[in-house]
């Protein structure tokens, strides 16, 4: 008789793990793992993507990027296993998250347990421990109905941490008619209250015997509205985990090409992008917050590959270090005031002034898919002054003069669709000046190596120029090339 009171007690302890209670036995928080170079990475770009107006994603990136980021999940098995389910948007990038069950007696922790697959909706796979001894929960496997009695499980926030929750409401819509969620077959719409943190968590219904079976999985909810909950219903989830024979069929992105490359740079693309591109990358139904980032590396790649890739507008691996910059062409207009005499004999020491408008080959935005390329005046004026040296060398009428100078200017600068600024520059020529006499002046043509540095302040770009180095308040640019000199002297 005592055997029959103890197999009595233990079903009776079965049952209830499947009650109200017993559900802290089979749903969980869930914290997704990153490194520390992950969250540095997530922290520039949510900065730079709140700048394109990139919202929703710098905010998950702000999330993501702090200590205790957390949503929930539920116990299901398949195959054997035992799994955690939750939402994609939950453990993000992470390839391992930590699942807690917080018990009435007792909290249990599994730490770096392997994302086991992610899928094409919002959902996620994560692989329990085979000592876990945690209760998976069946699917549904009835018919949804409207203005049913429904429980939602998780652990929303409250004072910054994880917090259980049960509550319950009914189905107000069974089949919700999202476009912006349309990657989901079913999305289920309720009464019950779900907050920040819920997102993975069960939407639970109890079967005739009184047991709770999985109908979806909560993923949003609507907060101009009240009482609006939606869940990714149990087709989807079951199509999820008949993928989970064939695990990472749908592998996180690879993150490589943003690790190399600034947030600041990625924006310098994003702003070089046409202005339907840019709106079509903001407008799209994203995943994870990385996923228009990556978009806008993708359309830049296919620019430098296609018709465009002679175009030097952008680098196959950086952004506003333009590709062959030491071989684009521009225009100098200088002129040169010399303040010196006995030009024929001699070393010569020559100081002077010079006023430089500077024409460079360019693109702008509305040009992004054209062909041909124009020149577009990117500079204003630079005033300077120049010390250097020459020491000319008659040949009959003509003089030839090997000539150095070294000169300093500074002035307004305008590049593309930046706003101008001031830039200082520093130009160092190396030439050769054929002097030809005329009447009553000499007719100059001259050969010079010249290389020239420019400073400017950070927000200002200079797109054809390589830049050498950033510091706090100004960045170095460096160009460089062979030019022709021509000109009148008296």
């Amino acid at each position: 008789m005592k055997r029959f009171y103890s197999l009595a007690a233990l079903l009776l302890c079965v049952w209830m793990s499947a009650s109200a209670q017993g559900l802290r036995h089979s749903v969980c928080i869930v914290s997704p793992e990153f490194a520390d170079s992950e969250r540095a990475m997530m922290a520039d770009y949510s900065l730079y993507m709140a700048r394109a107006g990139m919202r929703s994603a710098s905010q998950a990136l702000t999330a993501y990027k702090n200590e205790g980021t957390f949503g929930s999940g539920v116990v299901v098995e398949h195959g054997g296993k035992k799994y955690v389910l939750t939402n994609l948007h939950v453990i993000g990038y992470a390839e391992k998250a930590t699942l807690t069950f917080q018990l009435h007696e007792k909290t249990l922790r599994y730490e770096h347990c392997e994302v086991a697959n992610i899928g094409e909706t919002d959902l996620a796979a994560i692989a329990l421990p085979a000592e876990c001894e945690m209760i998976p929960l069946p699917l549904y496997a009835g018919e949804i109905e409207e203005d049913v009695s429904i429980v939602a499980a998780g652990f929303p926030e409250l004072a910054d941490k994880p917090s259980w929750q049960l509550t319950r409401g009914s189905i107000s819509n069974a089949r919700v008619d999202v476009d912006s969620h349309e990657r989901a077959s079913r999305i289920i719409q309720h009464t019950a209250s779900i907050d920040p943190g819920s997102s993975g968590g069960p939407l639970l219904l109890k079967n005739a015997e009184g047991k709770y079976e999985i109908l979806g999985i909560n993923t949003w909810k609507a907060f101009y509205r009240e009482g609006v909950g939606l869940a990714i219903g149990k087709e989807d989830v079951q199509a999820f985990l008949a993928s989970l024979a064939s695990p990472k069929a749908v592998a996180h992105p690879e993150l490589k090409p943003l690790q190399n490359l600034s947030g600041e740079d990625w924006l310098f693309v994003f702003r070089h992008l046409p202005d339907s591109t840019q709106q079509n990358i903001k407008k799209e139904d994203w995943h994870l917050p990385f996923d228009p980032a990556l978009r806008t590396l993708a359309v830049r790649d296919s620019l430098v590959s296609g018709k465009l890739a002679k175009s030097k507008h952008f680098e196959a691996s950086a952004s506003h270090v333009v590709k062959d910059m030491d071989r684009i062409r521009d225009v100098r207009l200088i002129y040169d005031n010399f303040l010196g005499m006995n030009q024929q004999v001699g070393l010569y020491i020559a100081t002077g002034v010079q006023i430089t408008a500077l024409i460079e080959e360019a693109m702008t935005e509305d040009e992004i898919f054209a062909t041909k390329l124009g020149y577009k005046t990117r500079a204003g004026a630079m005033f300077g002054l120049y010390v250097g040296g020459q020491l000319p060398i008659q040949i009959g009428n003509h003089i030839l003069a090997p000539r150095i100078t070294q000169s300093a200017g500074a002035g307004p600068m305008k590049t593309g669709n930046i706003d101008g600024g001031f830039a200082i520059s520093a130009d160092t020529r190396v030439g050769l000046d054929w002097h030809i006499p005329l009447k009553s002046a000499d007719f100059v043509v001259g050969l010079h190596y010249n290389m020239n540095w420019q400073w400017t302040k950070n927000e200002l770009k200079i797109t054809p120029f390589k830049e050498q180095s950033s510091q706090k308040a100004f960045n170095q640019y460096l160009q460089h090339g062979i030019g022709l000199s021509l000109g009148v002297a008296w």
